[in-house]
């Protein structure tokens, strides 16, 4: 079984090699570029574009033909008429600050699918980072094993061990490669996970560099995350409220027409001659804001502006919480990781290598020797669990506050 897992981490060591391998810092660039739902994100900017450009636009002219004719005789009458629109108010003016601000709406909501996309994929990778970390504190282990059943094999030979001990540190070699086992198979899970993310099919392979450092300092306390591009969103949707309240408030007035027209008049009494004339005339329509004057718009729009104002209070309020949140979190991993490194996994350490030398001279059982590995291994295994989870905070700091792991 020994050679079966090794000969499979060689192959996979191999395939990988072959392949683009990308790092903590670097995979954001990767989500940039080839992430297809980022790519189909953007679009939403090009729609937005061309709302702008169609908005704030007058209405097309009118150009009106009328025609009658006498069906007894020549009598008849031709007229040509041709009418604009234009607004009372400012509302083509309101309009477009509707639509400017609703691009700038869009491309905020393009940043912020970008920015969830990166810190899901960076999540990913630290993950992955991890499980490269536990797998290496596994084959130390399986290779302390193989030591130490390699020299209880000699004291069996010499009749100073029996071969129940050779049977436990076998198990104990068993466990351990089936746990490797099952990080593979948790590394193969996550490789799923991010591979679409960073656009690749599902043929394709990925490698994550890197180590996972220890932390030195915690982050300030978050002031603020008004680099987030879902808050920005927000205020910008809450601006082209505003706009729109304007426009429906100026709407209250609907366009007046001015317009020009002609017409031909063909009349004949007998027996006078056929008499023709051509008339020029101006036209002015004025609508009268008798039966509608957008109440029930106006309102709706009022509800709006204070809707999405509170909308983007609450969400800036969430924004700092959340990055506070994460910070205090790396605060107190940190320190437990200071604990650790500091004190408890160098004592523990000690332990296990006295018990060891005093095992070796008969002075100690073997189960104490195992015990005390057991007790090294979960503190071992706890301090990769807490440097994990501090990396998993660290991206979701930077995320609350509108920004990748660099």
């Amino acid at each position: 079984m020994n050679s079966r897992i090794l000969l499979s981490l060689l192959l996979t060591t191999a395939a990988l090699a072959d392949q683009p391998v990308l790092t903590l810092e670097s995979i954001s660039s990767r989500v940039r570029t080839a992430n297809p739902d980022l790519a189909a994100a953007r679009l939403r900017i090009a729609e937005a574009r061309g709302r702008l450009t169609q908005s704030g636009r007058l209405a097309n002219p009118e150009l009106e033909f009328d025609f009658a004719r006498n069906t007894i005789g020549r009598e008849g009458a031709l007229g040509l008429s041709l009418m604009q629109r234009f607004p009372l108010t400012a509302r083509l003016r309101h309009e477009k600050a509707v639509s400017r601000a609703q691009l700038a709406a869009a491309e905020a909501e393009v940043r912020e699918v970008e920015r969830k996309l990166i810190a899901q994929a960076q999540t990913d990778a630290v993950k992955l980072l991890a499980v490269k970390n536990q797998r290496g504190l596994r084959a130390k282990q399986l290779a302390a094993s193989k030591d130490l059943s390699g020299f209880l094999q000699k004291r069996v030979e010499a009749g100073e061990a029996s071969t129940i001990e050779t049977a436990l540190i076998d198990l104990e070699s068993r466990q351990i490669e089936v746990q490797q086992l099952q990080l593979a198979a948790e590394e193969a899970a996550l490789i799923g996970e991010l591979r679409p993310l960073i656009g690749l099919s599902g043929a394709e392979r990925i490698a994550i560099d890197g180590e996972l450092f220890a932390p030195v300092s915690a982050p300030a306390l978050a002031s603020g995350a008004s680099a987030r591009p879902d808050l920005q969103a927000a205020q910008h949707t809450a601006e082209a409220a505003r706009a729109d309240l304007a426009k429906e408030r100026a709407s209250r007035f609907e366009d007046i027409g001015i317009g020009a027209m002609w017409s031909r008049e063909t009349t004949k009494d007998e027996p006078e001659p056929t008499d023709i004339e051509h008339i020029l005339g101006f036209q002015v329509s004025i609508p009268l804001p008798l039966w509608n004057r957008n109440q029930g718009r106006i309102a709706e729009a009022a509800a709006t502006v204070e809707r999405t104002r509170r909308e983007a209070e609450a969400l800036a309020l969430n924004a700092t919480a959340e990055a506070n949140a994460a910070r205090g979190e790396m605060a107190a991993l940190q320190s437990l990781l200071g604990e650790l490194d500091g004190k408890l996994l160098p004592k523990a350490a000690e332990i296990e290598e006295r018990l060891r030398q005093t095992y070796a001279t008969g002075q100690t059982p073997l189960l104490e020797v195992l015990r005390a590995r057991t007790r090294s291994l979960e503190l071992q295994q706890q301090r990769l669990d807490a440097l994990r989870d501090y990396h998993l905070a660290r991206v979701r700091h930077a995320a609350a506050l509108g920004r990748p792991v660099k």
